[in-house]
Parts: C-alpha cells; structure tokens; sequence
C-alpha cells in the first residue's frame, strides 16, 4: 500500500497540469455548450463545419453521437435539416495573478440552422468564455502547437522580476567577487 500511494504521488508531481484542460478541450467544451441546443429536437441532422479548427467538429459529432443524435456531413445528404456553423473569433488570453497566471479562453460561433427545403430555422451567434488560474509552468502544456488560436503570448513578469532581480544578483556577484579577492589578498598578506 505504502509503494502504490508513493507512486501516486511521485506521478501527481511529474504532472504539472494534472485536472488542467487544454486550450484545445476548452474550445470544444464552448462549441459543444453553444450548439448543444440547437437541434433539440431535430434526431437528425447534416452538419456543416468550417475548416478552421476541425476540432470542434469532432467534439460535436462525439457528443451529439453520445446523446443518441444521427449526424451526417452536409455535402453527404440533403434531406435532412442542415447546421452550418463559422468561427467568428477564437482567443487565448494570459494574465499575471501572482505567481500564477489567469487564462481565458473565448469563442465565438455563427450558426443557422436550415430544412431541406432552404428555409431557416435559426440564424444566431453564440459567444462564451472560460477562465481559471493555472500555474506559469503550465503555459507549455495546455497550448497545442499544431493550432497558432489555442496559443498566446504569457503575461510579462512583475517589477520585482524585471528590474529588481538582475540587479539584485548584479549586486551580490559584485559581493561576493570583491570578497573573494579581498580574503585571497588578504591571506597572501600573511604568508
């Protein structure tokens, strides 16, 4: 008992990010919420995704598949009612808190919802935000490379970081150099 909670806890502080989304899971979770309710009460349904981001598209199929929803694309079939959607803004913001740092994931989406006939059903725009504190550490690991949106600049450091510090350590080499030199020449005084 005593070896596995040591490899839990040696695994638990490997893991900086550990219960930390990603940027990339955060934007799913948006598009997932923002659409969720828009064919409540279509079964079926042909979805149109823009090629930008084509992550959210899955994370929609996978939920709306989970809750029993037949999804088709929309270039695949036509009678069926139709949900086009377009992102209309995708930001990662960063802000200092500390020693951690604030971030907010926001998006934005256009949808319209239309039947096989052409008419629309619904022609709206949903926009939410997600925010919570992470440590600085964890910038690296909840950003996806491979998408330049899930990305942002990190905060700048504080004051104290920026111009205190260097001079600081400027300060206590210029010591601690002085000290050695005086203490060598000191000791060769007295041989």
């Amino acid at each position: 008992m005593h070896k596995v909670a040591v490899g839990v806890l040696l695994l638990l502080l490997a893991t900086p990010t550990y219960g930390q989304s990603t940027n990339l899971e955060l934007f799913q979770e948006i598009a997932v919420a923002c659409l969720d309710d828009v064919p409540a009460t279509i079964d079926t349904v042909a979805l149109e995704a823009p090629d930008r981001m084509p992550y959210l598209r899955s994370a929609i199929v996978r939920e709306w598949q989970n809750v029993g929803r037949v999804v088709f694309l929309a270039d695949s079939v036509r009678s069926y009612p139709s949900l086009a959607f377009d992102v209309e803004d995708a930001r990662v913001r960063y802000e200092r808190r500390g020693k951690r740092i604030a971030r907010h994931v926001a998006l934005a989406l256009r949808f319209e919802l239309t039947e096989p006939s052409g008419r629309i059903l619904v022609d709206d725009r949903c926009a939410q935000q997600r925010s919570d504190v992470i440590p600085r550490s964890a910038i690296a690991a909840v950003e996806a490379p491979a998408y330049p949106e899930t990305q942002a600049d990190p905060p700048r450091a504080g004051w104290f970081r920026r111009f205190a510090e260097p001079i600081v350590v400027t300060a206590a080499t210029a010591v601690a150099v002085y000290l050695f030199f005086s203490l060598r020449s000191t000791s060769s005084d007295e041989s």
